[in-house]
């Protein structure tokens, strides 16, 4: 919601530097409950979003290192990933729109939270590449954030549509947009590299690939490991590569494309958290236009805000890494 120049299974995936044992993200859970969190640095937005200027000093992590190895004692704690999607050139400033409503609740909670961004090479074929949004993405890695691959277009280009349940899943539930829904594997894997190929040519890192809609045909998965990538996911669970094992990660997403989806969406996502309260891993997965309807943006906001009062957050990449810890 790439790899390498060639990305081929067992290589480190789109830029990835050697890891560092201790190093990374990974150490910040054990500040969780700590007296002097502070939010994590983010770099200025597009021009004209001052409330989006960068924070100042805070808790930064090298991204070039790589999450640490996830600590035994993360294993019994409830965590939390805040994934933004659809990030691209032309949805910029309402991805940061959605950014300041995020550091107001990290900032009201007091604590530091890392962000997986979802970075769409080439959004509906727009392949503008702005160098102070090119510089933005840049800082968001250094910063701690994570970088993940995201579709090449975001557009559904695969084969034609077979039967109504194609049609719904393709047309209806996705706009269109489910870039790999249909995919076979050798498509899959083109499209695969060439976002890699592409990260790598900006010396971006992303060792995760996530797809449009959390939509992956058998085919497209396969690829996807053999590709390189670390990590992945559907809309219920994290999913470890290559040997995929899996952890149960429920999606708190809203539709804003119609008014009708929005109210279903306020009152599912309001039911799923209060349900899913006690689960290990949940998601909260927002898109660019989540801060504009004022019901959406204080439904997650309050969701957001509750949610981390009990749970540490972290990355997917993180979840992954818990997801192998655990089965183990």
């Amino acid at each position: 919601m790439g790899r390498g120049l060639e990305c081929q299974p067992g290589r480190p995936p789109c830029g990835a530097a050697p890891r560092r044992a201790g190093a990374g993200p990974a150490a910040r859970l054990a500040l969780r409950h700590g007296p002097a969190q502070r939010a994590l640095h983010r770099p200025a937005g597009p021009p004209g979003a001052g409330a989006t200027a960068a924070r100042g000093g805070g808790l930064r992590a090298s991204a070039a290192a790589g999450p640490a190895p996830v600590s035994l004692d993360t294993c019994s704690t409830r965590h939390l990933c805040v994934v933004l999607h659809d990030v691209a050139p032309s949805r910029w400033a309402a991805c940061q729109r959605v950014l300041d409503a995020v550091h107001r609740c990290e900032q009201h909670a007091g604590v530091a939270l890392p962000l997986t961004l979802l970075v769409v090479p080439r959004m509906h074929g727009d392949t503008r590449m702005p160098a102070a949004y090119l510089r933005w993405l840049h800082g968001m890695g250094a910063a701690g954030h994570e970088l993940a691959l995201h579709g090449l277009t975001h557009r559904d280009e695969g084969p034609p549509l077979r039967g109504l349940r194609d049609y719904l899943m393709r047309r209806h539930y996705t706009a269109g947009e489910g870039e790999f829904a249909a995919l076979g594997h050798a498509e899959a894997l083109a499209r695969l590299h060439e976002g890699c190929a592409w990260a790598q040519a900006l010396g971006l890192r992303m060792p995760g690939f996530i797809a449009p809609a959390w939509l992956l045909s058998p085919p497209s998965l396969q690829a996807v490991a053999d590709a390189g990538f670390t990590h992945t996911c559907t809309l219920t669970q994290v999913i470890a590569l290559p040997d995929r094992q899996t952890m149960p990660a429920p999606s708190l997403v809203f539709s804003t494309r119609s008014a009708w989806r929005r109210r279903l969406s306020l009152a599912w996502n309001t039911r799923l958290a209060q349900r899913h309260r006690h689960t290990r891993l949940l998601r909260l997965d927002l898109h660019p236009g989540d801060s504009d309807p004022v019901d959406v943006l204080r439904c997650w906001r309050g969701l957001l805000t509750e949610a981390l009062r009990t749970r540490a957050p972290m990355r997917l990449d993180e979840a992954a890494m818990l997801a192998r810890r655990l089965e183990a």
